[in-house]
């Protein structure tokens, strides 16, 4: 109940956003701050849930500490994964190589924002560069479940573009809803599945370094 009330308050303020602040680009900035917001939230409360760690309070403090990184990095995945996927399309040999290199490096960065909303002991000014590199080797602890992340991710991406697709048909708002729609809500549940996908990887690579 608290990740789907997290999201129609995302929604909510994303709706406002679009119909109200009359600002170029307010589309684009409504899509790319909500999601984010969500992943925060849900990513640091499942966390704390399953370590028994941070109050309340705490919860709620670390998810308005970190989500300006959150933010960064969901904003760069986003665009590598999206120039995957555009470049996998193109048809070339050497374009579906390129392409499916990019879609594995945007698999290898799914632990950059567990590890950005959870871990403690880090410094502000170096959350994303740190955030980048551990996730790029803990991909290494399993990179099936890496594999497997990835397969989610794409598969997700897919029936948001068939959604878009479906929705042309009612014009180009109502696309436009869908997306910011079907993106704010498939948020929770990816961040959920990355943030335990995250702690058992550090658990295993904890149990093979000892």
């Amino acid at each position: 109940m608290l990740y789907l009330l997290v999201c129609a308050v995302v929604f909510a303020l994303q709706a406002v956003f679009v119909t109200f602040v009359h600002v170029k680009l307010a589309e684009l900035y409504a899509e790319l701050l909500g999601p984010p917001l969500v992943i925060t939230a849900v990513t640091v409360f499942v966390s704390a849930d399953a370590t028994g760690t941070l109050s309340l309070a705490q919860r709620w403090e670390r998810v308005l500490e970190r989500a300006w990184a959150i933010i960064i990095i969901d904003v760069g995945l986003s665009f590598v994964n999206a120039s995957g996927l555009q470049t996998v399309q193109a048809g070339d040999a050497l374009d579906v190589v390129f392409g499916f290199l990019t879609l594995l490096l945007s698999g290898m960065l799914l632990y950059a924002e567990p590890f950005a909303a959870i871990e403690k002991d880090t410094q502000t000014l170096t959350i994303v560069p740190f955030a980048i590199l551990r996730s790029m080797m803990l991909a290494w602890v399993n990179m099936s479940r890496v594999f497997a992340l990835l397969a989610v991710q794409i598969a997700l991406d897919i029936a948001v573009l068939l959604a878009e697709q479906g929705a042309l048909h009612a014009g180009i708002d109502a696309r436009l809803w869908v997306d910011l729609l079907m993106q704010t809500l498939l948020a929770a549940p990816l961040a959920a599945l990355y943030t335990v996908a995250y702690l058992d990887t550090v658990s295993q690579e904890k149990r093979t370094e000892a």
